[in-house]
């Protein structure tokens, strides 16, 4: 069994993940900012999640290089070049639009290339420290740093949209990306600190073919090899499985979700389903220190099928009608976020070899950002150019009976939860055409 305060993981860890947590809160803080700060010039979903789509896009171009960078760089390096770069370029960022006049519009295009480059800097610091956690802790401790590590990543996740809003709104955009841009660079700072083991300051080496002693190609090529090694094993095609779900249901949520209360119930109640989110995330978190190894798997599934029940109903009118109802929904969904993450990167980090979890961990988070890349287009598109003319132009409900009318209810914001409900089943169906299946393979 897994216990034990986390104090007992090594200080390089604690101190590296510490101040990653922190400039990846930065990070995402921002992104909501300037999405919500696009979203509220038109009222179009698909502008807030422009800003998310143009990261994505940025990662998965970066990827190949990644693999790169590891075998020339030792990890803890590259974090500190990818810490540098995105606190450079966010604190010119914040304080060139700190620097123009009262009134004047700001330019798109500049604001989106900066933080594409602050996205490439990004997916090298998750490659990077991802890898590096084996090399950092026991392997008894692994399944408590990968829980610390998956459980900051969906912290951070729930919390950025408040936050990114109130900061917003109390100093503005630059003020938003002045703040991020120096967390990044105290997050250099502190992994600078942190006394690495001296085997973990060598670079992963592990892009070289043992049969051939060629190095593999590192472009889109080698990325594709890299998926095709975790294809062939049973056990990885699971773990690409779930990787998928998880990913692309998380996405579609932390985008429809606020956009959801915002437009339904307004800022104030937004906030307090926040809160109630944090708290069952907390609960969620503590649960997951008396988790066995042997019950990642389930734990992971039985979030997953948790997860999906709940978000079949958000497209009712009761989740909007009984606010208690849905406090308590959102609650108990929350709790299940660190279970599943920390669950599936724990399954990861013990069932890939430390050697080859460079090459095939960006394999792993390709797969990751593409799926929230076309989850984000899918739940766009289909709130902005199918549902909601659906409900207000095509006049539905000449289609529906009026039971089914009165269930999806009507007003702001329920298109929207509408396609929450439809993610509900996108995520209930496959995971349960392939439930056995998972547990015969994934041990």
């Amino acid at each position: 069994m897994i216990t034990g305060p986390k104090a007992n993981l090594p200080q390089a860890f604690l101190l590296t993940w510490g101040s990653q947590a922190l400039s990846n809160l930065g990070s995402q803080t921002s992104l909501y900012a300037l999405g919500l700060w696009l979203f509220q010039r038109q009222q179009h979903l698909s502008d807030f999640a422009a800003v998310a789509v143009v990261m994505l896009l940025s990662k998965l171009i970066a990827l190949p290089q990644i693999g790169h960078g590891l075998r020339l760089l030792p990890r803890r390096r590259l974090m500190l070049v990818a810490n540098g770069l995105a606190g450079l370029v966010t604190l010119s960022l914040g304080a060139g639009l700190q620097a123009l006049p009262a009134g004047q519009d700001v330019l798109r295009l500049p604001v989106l290339a900066c933080m594409a480059l602050v996205a490439m800097a990004e997916a090298a610091l998750v490659v990077s420290f991802a890898t590096a956690i084996p090399l950092l802790v026991s392997e008894s401790q692994l399944g408590q740093a990968n829980g610390l590590l998956a459980s900051s990543d969906g912290a951070i996740a729930m919390a950025a949209p408040a936050l990114g809003a109130l900061l917003a709104a109390t100093w503005g955009l630059p003020g938003v990306l002045l703040v991020d841009g120096s967390t990044s660079l105290l997050a250099a700072i502190c992994t600078l600190a942190a006394r690495w083991p001296a085997y973990a300051l060598q670079p992963a080496q592990t892009n070289r073919n043992k049969s051939s002693n060629q190095l593999e190609p590192q472009t889109l090529l080698g990325l594709r090899q890299s998926m095709k090694q975790l294809w062939r094993s049973p056990q990885w095609r699971q773990l690409l499985f779930l990787q998928a779900l998880v990913a692309a249901s998380l996405a579609a949520v932390e985008v429809l979700f606020p956009a959801w209360l915002a437009a339904a119930t307004g800022p104030g109640f937004l906030s307090l389903a926040m809160a109630f989110g944090a708290v069952g995330y907390g609960l969620g978190l503590r649960q997951w220190q008396s988790v066995e190894p042997k019950r990642w798997l389930l734990v992971v599934k039985r979030g997953l099928l948790l997860q999906g029940v709940l978000l079949t109903g958000a497209g009712l009118q009761i989740f909007q009608d009984l606010k208690p109802v849905l406090l308590m929904a959102v609650l108990v969904f929350a709790s299940a976020v660190p279970l599943v993450l920390s669950g599936l990167q724990s399954l990861w980090s013990s069932s890939i070899p430390i050697a080859d979890q460079p090459k095939l961990f960006r394999a792993r988070y390709g797969l990751d950002w593409l799926m929230r890349l076309l989850a984000l287009l899918v739940v766009s598109g289909l709130v902005d150019q199918l549902i909601t003319p659906a409900v207000f132009s095509w006049k539905i409900s000449w289609l529906l009976p009026p039971a089914v009318m009165e269930a999806l209810g009507h007003g702001p914001g329920r298109p929207i939860a509408m396609t929450l409900g439809l993610t509900g089943w996108a995520l209930l169906i496959p995971l349960w055409g392939q439930w056995r299946l998972s547990a015969q393979t994934i041990r």
